[in-house]
């Protein structure tokens, strides 16, 4: 029913919501208190619009309702699909914030459709709790948020809870606005004393929402679980526990939900069997461990810290395949020819007995001819050996049908256990690695395929196409380098990029030019239907060898088990297909989540380790270029900024087809060596920079330079003035979040021209 139609042509407009209720209806013969929750939930979704206890329509009023971007500067933009973004004055935000739903209405139309606006109404408050600061005043207490999108929270007395001056907070916001727009708040927890790392990844882990302890029902739920398997209670199941299994993993892991067998058959082929710890027989559906596992939607990774979707008891326990202990699995046996390529496979419930826990260090080194690990591990040694045969046959079909491999090294970060950090450096993927993740990727096919064939409800892992318009300007800029490539004619097959890779292996661009085709490709994501996974160049990919840490692999299992023990695909599909789809969006948006936590975690760890070395210097080489300037990647991965003030004065031109800023007497191109100097450090923005060796002095020595006459000096002095002044209002201008509604006018006039 229409209601906004009847309050229109009735003219109910400017009453009270139980007049405008009873109204209608009486004139549409409905329940009166029905229609009172409907005006009520219209108000809220900022159709209707309620000023002093008065209906109002909000379209009729001008009111439009979007999604408010703020600036840290105190200005935003509010989008609204299929409209130009509306520019929002820091006076006219009236309270909103960063994320918020909002109604706002037009209050200024310059040229060419720049619109200006003012925030009337927040119809949905996205941030309700803050990290920050506390700082005590003599006349009021404040907390200064760390997103600098925030402005400072007011924390009246006896909100303010055991937190002293100084401390980082954990500040829960009153739903109402104080008088001037100021934000009112309550501590809810103090998280240490600001500028200690605990603190501060404390306050990064508040900061994204993710959630650390288990409620009093998941921990009472994962207590009453079994820690040992009987195997007379699951004689129904296939007992692998005979078979010589083996599980590989890092030195510091401490949950093994993963582990693997082979038999060499007659003839050269192989039968590769891949069990996954069975997390879905402990965790039932719609349990308090079930419910929590599904709101974390993934375990966290911190270099020091583990945040894990399930108890200890499970992660750690029941569900690990330890050595020596029985354990309940779902086992992935694929039959194999010679060439590692998979004939046929199943699924089916089994009971296996892990018998080592190995390292990827020991894998490594036993491969290397390590005598001493030949003889501890014996037993094995030789499987070992097929298991390297079938990883690098696995490797050589992939690359075959496309798969694109991207040789770029991830930092790690190691610490003492007082917590300081040792070191940082890059780590590329060793042979042990490779063995598992080939075995594994085997298996999450194996596994796609068989359940699509099968017509049940997986959640997928799929990777798409890069989007054309990336594609077109990946293509140019590789061209602009020196790198021949046919991606604008073939930029939707993965053997495209995976000839690029080819092509730069071994020069210096090397990983900056990996890094660059990496960011065009599209991110992956879980989805009820089947996309293919682009990268891998899969037609049949999903997530199911995890389903201690990620959730889709639990849904993956939960789904296979039901058809195993009888029930009908169709009936599977009815009962879990909503559900599917549901879990597929949350989880892509809970693993996104997670990402961007262990990113800032890390950039924090960075800045506080470079905080060491200010002032000292450093090769480095371009890896990334922007008008505002320049990022330089050290050999240990870190990353710093040089910003364009404090480049040699020239007059550049920022060049985005070769990333890069050229001046008449100085360029600096993506993949440059450069001598840097470590010149700031901020931990609290996680910021890095650095300047050029030698820079500084070559300005001052410029200025002051004897040889010139007065008056040419003087002349000199003002083209160096004016050029430092260019640079930094370039600077100011291009950085992102960082210009005017002025600047902002200016740009949109600009490219629309």
């Amino acid at each position: 029913m229409d209601y906004v139609k009847l309050i229109r042509e009735n003219a109910l407009i400017y009453l009270s919501v139980d007049k405008v209720a009873q109204s209608i209806a009486k004139i549409t013969q409905q329940n009166e208190k029905e229609v009172k929750n409907k005006i009520l939930s219209l108000i809220k979704d900022g159709v209707l619009f309620l000023d002093d206890d008065k209906v109002s329509i909000s379209a009729d009023r001008g009111f439009i309702k979007g999604k408010l971007s703020l600036n840290r500067k105190g200005y935003g933009f509010v989008s609204v699909p299929d409209k130009p973004d509306f520019f929002i004055p820091a006076f006219a935000i009236n309270g909103a914030m960063d994320g918020d739903d909002v109604l706002f209405e037009i209050t200024h139309v310059g040229k060419d459709e720049l619109f200006e606006g003012k925030i009337v109404r927040v119809l949905n408050r996205n941030t309700t709790h803050v990290v920050g600061t506390f700082i005590e005043g003599k006349s009021k207490n404040v907390v200064f948020p760390d997103d600098d999108k925030v402005q400072q929270i007011r924390i009246y007395k006896g909100d303010e809870g055991t937190a002293q001056n100084n401390e980082k907070v954990w500040v829960e916001l009153d739903s109402a606005l104080l008088e001037q727009g100021v934000l009112r708040g309550k501590i809810v927890e103090v998280l240490g004393k600001a500028n200690n790392p605990k603190a501060e990844q404390l306050s990064i882990i508040r900061s994204y929402k993710l959630v650390d302890k288990f409620d009093a029902a998941t921990i009472a739920e994962a207590k009453k679980l079994p820690q040992t398997v009987d195997l007379s209670k699951f004689k129904n199941r296939q007992d692998f526990t005979k078979l010589k299994t083996i599980t590989i993993d890092g030195e510091d892991a401490r949950d093994f939900d993963d582990a693997i067998s082979v038999e060499q058959n007659a003839g050269g082929g192989y039968t590769l069997y891949v069990h996954i710890a069975d997390v879905s027989h402990y965790v039932t559906e719609n349990s308090a461990l079930d419910k929590q596992a599904y709101k974390r939607g993934t375990s966290v990774y911190f270099p020091n810290q583990v945040i894990p979707m399930l108890p200890v008891e499970l992660s750690n326990g029941i569900c690990s395949l330890n050595e020596g202990e029985n354990r309940l699995t779902l086992s992935v046996v694929m039959e194999m020819d010679k060439d590692a390529k998979v004939l046929s496979s199943r699924v089916v419930e089994s009971v296996i007995k892990s018998a080592h826990r190995m390292t990827y260090t020991e894998i490594t080194n036993l491969l290397a001819g390590d005598e001493l690990l030949r003889e501890k591990y014996a037993d094995v040694y030789e499987f070992i050996l097929i298991y390297r045969e079938i990883s690098q046959k696995l490797k050589d079909l992939r690359l075959k049908r496309g798969e694109i491999r991207f040789n770029i090294p991830e930092p790690f970060i190691l610490e003492n256990e007082q917590g300081e950090i040792v070191s940082i450096t890059k780590r590329m993927q060793d042979e042990a690695h490779e063995i598992i993740e080939s075995l594994m990727i085997a298996a999450n096919e194996a596994v796609a395929l068989w359940g699509y064939n099968t017509k049940l409800p997986l959640m997928y892992r799929v990777h798409e196409k890069p989007d054309n318009e990336k594609v077109a300007r990946l293509s140019k800029i590789l061209l602009n380098m020196g790198v021949s490539n046919n991606l604008e004619i073939e930029g939707d097959t993965p053997a495209a990029y995976q000839k690029i890779m080819e092509k730069i292996a071994g020069s210096p661009k090397e990983q900056t030019l990996a890094v660059l085709t990496l960011r065009t490709m599209m991110k992956a994501r879980y989805s009820p239907t089947c996309l293919g996974h682009f990268g891998l160049a899969s037609e049949y990919y999903c997530h199911f060898t995890s389903p201690i840490r990620r959730y889709p692999d639990l849904m993956v299992h939960r789904v296979i088990k039901c058809y195993l023990n009888g029930m009908p695909a169709s009936e599977i599909r009815e009962r879990f297909a909503p559900i599917v789809e549901r879990a597929s969006e949350w989880c892509s948006e809970t693993e996104k989540t997670a990402d961007e936590a262990e990113r800032a975690v890390d950039d924090y760890k960075k800045a506080v380790y470079m905080k060491n070395f200010l002032g000292q210097e450093f090769d480095a080489v371009i890896s990334g270029v922007q008008e505002f300037g320049i990022f330089a990647e050290l050999d240990n991965g870190i990353e710093g900024m040089i910003k364009a003030d404090n480049l040699p004065f020239d007059n550049y031109e920022y060049d985005e087809m070769s990333l890069s800023l050229k001046g008449k007497q100085h360029s600096f191109v993506i993949g440059d060596k450069l001598r840097i100097v470590v010149s700031n450090v901020n931990t609290q923005l996680r910021q890095i920079d650095f300047d050029l060796v030698g820079v500084e002095q070559q300005v001052k020595d410029f200025i002051n330079n004897k040889t010139f006459n007065r008056g040419k000096n003087l002349k000199q002095k003002s083209k160096i003035g004016k050029l430092q002044k260019n640079n930094k209002k370039s600077h100011k201008n291009a950085k992102s979040n960082q210009f005017s509604a002025k600047d902002y006018y200016k740009l949109k006039s600009k490219h629309k021209k």
